[in-house]
């Protein structure tokens, strides 16, 4: 089921005041006031990764945060960009133009390439590749990365799959090269042990499969991202009733619809391949004979 952010705030409006008043537009202050707890419960949700909810697991990074503007030139300018978590040597790929590789990084918002841009566009998506570089031990991670899923690894540039060990900082033991997470806006990949020039990673992207954050809604066609959208328009809607005084004895009656929504959006996120919820095998006896001596 899809449902855009129009949609939703007309859903909102309907669970809140039935059909009394016509929902806010995105002129109104009102629309802004729900469109930030649209974007805060959305948030909530991913935000609890010990559910390992499947609309957002990504097998590598997705869209870097921002967009950026191309003038047929090697300047890139950003929007909302965070170019110093990138390195000199670092892939980008912005949408209409194929890979350039990163000469100099000046701001968040302004950097080079080695190869001119063949477009002038603006609001422009991209991607970045985290290229391994000898002797650096340190990348930034994905702005939007919540958790890594599995096993990290690199691409190599024959196309092998290098895999590393990913651990916790204290379980670093030097003996292997193993990578860890710490840090935050950005986090930061460590490798324990340095980078030799002549270690087959050089040159290689780093490719981190894992669950990444969507980004906010703001356009009025922008789709609601998460498993069930009738979960969230029930939840924002009861978190307005209960801070307002107009509408608050509905707000357990809507609270309680989305908990419902809630766990069912749940028991559709555990199920298996074949629509069946997730087992974990088991060969205990019903009964346990008493051996005793008597």
């Amino acid at each position: 089921m899809t449902l855009t952010l129009s949609e939703a705030v007309t859903r909102i409006n309907y669970a809140l005041r039935g059909t009394d008043e016509d929902a806010p537009t995105s002129s109104e202050s009102e629309w802004t006031y729900w469109l930030s707890l649209i974007n805060r419960k959305k948030d909530e949700l991913f935000e609890d990764v010990g559910k390992q909810w499947r609309c957002i697991y990504s097998t590598s990074a997705p869209t870097e945060p921002g967009t950026v503007e191309t003038a047929g030139a090697t300047t890139l300018t950003g929007t909302g960009t965070y170019f110093t978590d990138y390195a000199v040597g670092d892939k980008i790929t912005v949408s209409g133009e194929t890979e350039r590789t990163i000469a100099t990084i000046t701001s968040d918002t302004s950097l080079t390439v080695t190869v001119a841009f063949s477009n002038t566009a603006s609001t422009q998506t991209f991607t970045r590749k985290t290229i391994i570089a000898t002797g650096v031990q340190t990348y930034s991670a994905h702005r939007r990365l919540l958790v890594v899923s599995d096993k990290l690894y690199v691409l190599d540039t024959n196309s092998d799959n290098i895999y590393l060990a990913f651990i916790h900082p204290q379980e670093r033991d030097y003996t292997n090269q193993q990578v860890h997470l710490s840090g935050d806006n950005p986090q930061v990949f460590t490798f324990t042990e340095t980078i030799a020039s002549t270690d087959q990673m050089v040159g290689g992207s780093l490719i981190v499969p894992g669950y990444y954050m969507p980004v906010d809604l703001s356009a009025e066609t922008d789709e609601i991202p998460v498993p069930s959208p009738n979960w969230l328009v029930m939840a924002v809607a009861a978190e307005i009733a209960f801070n307002d005084i107009v509408y608050e004895d509905r707000a357990e009656g809507l609270n309680a619809k989305a908990n419902a929504l809630w766990r069912a959006m749940v028991a559709r996120n555990q199920r298996g391949v074949y629509g069946e919820p997730r087992r974990t095998s088991y060969n205990v006896k019903s009964r346990i004979r008493d051996t005793r001596v008597r």
